[in-house]
């Protein structure tokens, strides 16, 4: 293509971009409305660089007032799991492809790792010499034993067993309601990790919840994943979304809390939580 052509298109990009986000700012801030994941990006990229944050959310401490308001949780599963990775290299399964943003990849947690992108079916591909992708069921990977030093499995595990259908596959067979599979996934992790590789999972959590789609897990969930993959040593952070935004919270703290699913409602809660009002983090060692 021609250089100029080029430039004028990026320019283009980058002028629409800014003015979605713009026009998200002034209607209120509505959770998935025209502008929101823009706008997400923007935020989360700065938080990534931003190290008093980093180091916050690596200490499990509390975060700033109005942090993440209405957005949803992606503004604490990334930096927190970012913040927990291994610095330099190694390999490492995205377990659900969460991680598939050129912004989040091009992270120095990431930039030396060999990456591998998995999840159910084929989606934006970016190219780079560490980065491959594959395709199948986490409950039963091609992958041979201790294959990986770290594994991040980003809000996937309560889609795992459910009805894929509806967002993430075309395939009959992934139309499900198995809501125990998850704990299959969380054996094939053992498998394939390596002695004294790190498992980091996040997943929505409060009250349980079945939405067809996705399930919200509760403290006998998040236990059973714990038990299920053992392990030598594992820890669990808590944050709930609230009037003060996104918060440090404890199992108890975040019990109560429900799951607002925009693609059953379109009216919008006081707080404009936009998914999760909670969210459970989990890092456990091989």
């Amino acid at each position: 293509m021609n250089p100029f052509i080029s430039n004028m298109q990026t320019r283009w990009g980058r002028f629409r971009r800014e003015a979605r986000i713009r026009s998200y700012l002034r209607r209120g801030q509505r959770p998935w409305t025209a502008g929101y994941g823009e706008y997400r990006e923007r935020v989360v990229a700065g938080i990534l660089c931003d190290q008093d944050l980093m180091t916050r959310f690596r200490r499990n401490e509390a975060m700033p007032i109005d942090y993440g308001r209405h957005l949803d949780e992606r503004v604490v599963e990334f930096p927190w799991v970012l913040a927990r990775l291994e610095q330099g290299g190694g390999r490492l399964l995205d377990a659900g492809s969460a991680l598939n943003f050129l912004y989040i990849l091009n992270q120095e947690a990431l930039v030396r790792k060999r990456i591998v992108i998995y999840t159910l079916a084929p989606e934006d591909v970016i190219k780079g010499p560490n980065i491959s992708y594959v395709y199948g069921d986490l409950r039963q990977t091609l992958f041979h034993d201790r294959a990986f030093d770290e594994i991040v499995c980003i809000s996937t595990l309560e889609h795992i067993g459910m009805d894929n259908t509806r967002l993430y596959s075309t395939d009959a067979h992934f139309e499900e309601n198995r809501p125990t599979d998850y704990l299959r996934a969380v054996q094939e992790f053992n498998r394939i990790l390596k002695p004294g590789g790190r498992l980091l999972v996040t997943v929505p959590y409060g009250r349980p919840e079945y939405h067809g789609w996705l399930q919200q897990f509760d403290r006998t969930m998040v236990d059973a994943v714990l038990h299920t993959f053992g392990g030598t040593a594992s820890a669990a952070a808590y944050y709930r979304y609230g009037a003060r935004g996104w918060q440090i919270s404890s199992a108890d703290g975040c019990s109560d809390c429900t799951y607002f699913d925009i693609h059953r409602r379109q009216d919008y809660e006081a707080d404009y939580v936009a998914a999760a009002r909670a969210v459970a983090c989990l890092e456990m060692v091989k």
